[in-house]
């Protein structure tokens, strides 16, 4: 979904986000202080420059000044944390209803229409906390699942896009034989075409892809669609509003699941129904 970003009190542009539905990565950081510089460094002028603000700090009001500050420290924490360049990609300044965070994603992966984008935040005690994740591992993940759907249906007439919400995974050091041993909490966006696929194909899949899940260990919410009027194969990140478009839905069947709980709704019954999650699983394998 669509989210717009203030930026430095001046401007908007929009990004990609998701709802994080577990931990963040903590930081390596402590009781962080932020500084109180009287200068600007060139990539704060830079950043102020592409926004057609002012790059004399004197010309500054008080809230873009400690926000130039801000951003540059929230980015420079990311920079150091990953050993990695970071691409700002928006800013959100503290207020009554919103949380003060820093928008990025890794220069090595791009943008990727907002599926790489990185949150920089701070927790309770003033450290900086992220959810960044090991790109590595987002990866694998994605492809496994991406393979897996394809598979069985034997059809590339599916488009999926894929969010890591929630990663305590820090290498693929740490995933064996695709055991993501519940650490892993992801997304899932499926987009079917109606000249291939029908609502009793999505009923069967779903049992079948929650097992699956279970026995990977994949805690993931999964939006499987068909929509009408979509050249799925075309889809991607960048380009993939008509997916989106409720007009174009045609049948939805939502499956959440997690260790303890599975979760289903259908365009057909749109009442949440849970189940625990073994119990579930065990009887679709009767």
């Amino acid at each position: 979904m669509k989210k717009t970003i203030a930026l430095l009190a001046s401007a908007v542009l929009a990004v990609s986000m998701v709802t994080s539905c577990g931990k963040s990565n903590g930081s390596s950081q402590t009781g962080h202080k932020w500084e109180n510089s009287e200068t600007l460094n060139e990539w704060q002028k830079s950043l102020l420059e592409s926004q057609g603000l002012p790059t004399d700090i004197e010309q500054l009001s008080p809230t873009q000044k400690r926000s130039i500050q801000h951003i540059y420290e929230m980015i420079t924490y990311l920079n150091e944390k990953y050993d990695e360049e970071f691409v700002y990609a928006g800013y959100v300044e503290p207020g009554l209803m919103d949380e003060e965070t820093l928008y990025a994603y890794p220069k090595q992966y791009g943008a990727e229409g907002g599926k790489n984008t990185v949150e920089v935040t701070l927790d309770e005690n003033g450290d900086f906390t992220d959810t960044y994740s090991n790109m590595d591992v987002s990866s694998y993940v994605e492809k496994l699942i991406g393979d897996y759907v394809r598979g069985y249906f034997k059809s590339d007439e599916i488009a999926y896009f894929m969010t890591v919400n929630d990663s305590d995974i820090e290498s693929m050091e740490e995933v064996k034989n695709g055991n993501f041993n519940w650490n892993i909490g992801v997304m899932n966006s499926f987009f079917f075409s109606d000249e291939y696929f029908n609502a009793e194909d999505l009923e069967k899949f779903a049992p079948q892809f929650a097992r699956w899940l279970y026995e990977h260990k994949i805690v993931s919410n999964n939006h499987l669609n068909i929509v009408k009027n979509v050249d799925v194969k075309k889809a991607t990140y960048s380009n993939n509003d008509p997916c989106y478009k409720i007009e174009n839905n045609v049948f939805f069947f939502d499956l959440a699941i997690n260790h303890k709980r599975v979760a289903t709704s259908t365009s057909k019954n749109r009442d949440i129904i849970r189940y625990d999650t073994e119990e579930y699983v065990n009887n679709e394998l009767n």
